[in-house]
């Protein structure tokens, strides 16, 4: 869990806006998880349950509750102001000091909004890409403190956003004498027949380099990327470049698909000039039909073959099952993984998951995540409320 903190000047401002004339109220939700699993020797990190996700390093019983709430006022001027945070009540300890995690305040129209504290990026909110591409690595937010500015206009959506702080608290100004670090932009929407994604951000360079390293998924580089999208006959067709300038490497991929009847099938092919010599290609076939729904993937991801298999099958009267197996070739992480796993509806906001799961790949046992829905290894027996 990440704490976010956000500058006085900043909450003054947003709170000044929320108190004006208007229609002001509050909300509050939260979730509350108990389980037990018998096997965390090789993971170190959480589970996701299914579909709902616990966070933690699991050997044993586990536990933990969160508090959400939402304040919201609709001002006179057609604004709505917002502030919401999510509270860690408890966990295995019984108690511990209660800490907000993903304070978010806004300012929102009809046509636009203004963000601050834990959201996406610009060019992560509007990137669209064409299969699996290396060099669009756009910065993903994890717990950053982030401005972000969004408007729609006959049909185009663009942002802009600004890093202000990473996500341990830290904030760009005091600790690199920056104002911020890496401005980033996107701009996605329609025109006539067709689709298209812009997105771009700049180099995360001087001294605010690596000052966002604990997130794994922020990239200091420098890229640009576009796509564009058509619908022919049926098919959806899709043709994108992106650039890693920094790094100097590109991504030109296509990705194709075509529903027919209850199955959606998918293919991509990316040419990668990074210097691996090693382009990337794959294929999905999804099929959802009444109470069976299942997916089927392969990909040749930088000389790695991976096949993945997912499937569930509604039982009725809240029952659901589902298996599932992931497999790795050619690559460090060889192995197979696969899961079996059973969830019932219990009502009002609760669920009851039992697993199964065995590892053999490297990133399962290193994240203690296993086959599409993410389960932990070994036997898992869990209860999840939502209020």
């Amino acid at each position: 869990m990440k704490s976010i903190l956000l500058t006085t000047t900043a909450i003054v401002a947003f709170a000044g806006a929320a108190v004006a004339d208007g229609h002001a109220g509050v909300t509050f939700s939260g979730d509350f998880t108990l389980g037990f699993n018998d096997d965390n020797d090789d993971a170190d990190a959480g589970a996701t349950s299914f579909p709902t996700d616990v966070i933690g390093d699991n050997d044993g019983f586990y536990w933990e509750g969160d508090l959400n709430v939402t304040g919201t006022a609709a001002l006179d001027n057609g604004v709505t102001a917002s502030a919401s945070w999510e509270f860690d009540i408890v966990d295995e300890s019984n108690g511990q000091p209660i800490v907000s995690d993903g304070v978010l305040l806004s300012l929102t129209t009809d046509n636009a909004g203004l963000y601050l504290g834990d959201t996406s990026f610009a060019a992560e909110t509007q990137w669209s890409a064409a299969g699996d591409m290396e060099a669009d690595g756009f910065s993903e937010a994890d717990g950053e403190n982030v401005l972000r500015g969004d408007v729609s206009v006959a049909g185009i959506d663009a942002s802009i956003s600004l890093a202000l702080g990473n996500a341990d608290g830290g904030l760009v100004n005091e600790d690199t004498d920056e104002d911020y670090a890496q401005m980033s932009f996107g701009a996605s929407g329609d025109l006539g027949m067709l689709s298209f994604a812009v997105a771009y951000q700049e180099e995360n360079d001087g001294p605010a380099a690596g000052y966002f390293a604990g997130n794994g998924d922020f990239n200091d580089s420098e890229i640009f990327g576009i796509s564009v999208g058509a619908a022919v006959a049926g098919a959806n067709f899709k043709v994108a470049y992106a650039s890693n300038e920094t790094a100097d490497e590109n991504s030109t991929g296509i990705q194709v698909s075509y529903p027919f009847g209850p199955v959606t099938g998918t293919v991509y092919y990316v040419s990668e000039d990074d210097g691996s010599d090693e382009d990337n290609y794959g294929a999905t076939v999804a099929y959802a039909d009444g109470p069976i729904a299942v997916t089927l993937d392969y990909d040749y991801d930088q000389g790695v073959n991976k096949l993945g298999l997912d499937g569930t099958y509604d039982l009725g009267n809240g029952f659901t099952i589902g298996a599932g197996m992931y497999d790795e070739s050619e690559g460090t992480g060889d192995g197979t993984d696969y899961y079996v796993a059973g969830m019932y509806d219990l009502g009002g906001g609760a669920e009851l998951l039992v697993t199964y799961a065995d590892a053999e790949t490297a990133g399962a046992l290193g994240d203690d995540e296993v086959g599409g829905p993410d389960y932990q290894v070994g036997t898992t027996v869990e209860v999840s409320f939502s209020f």
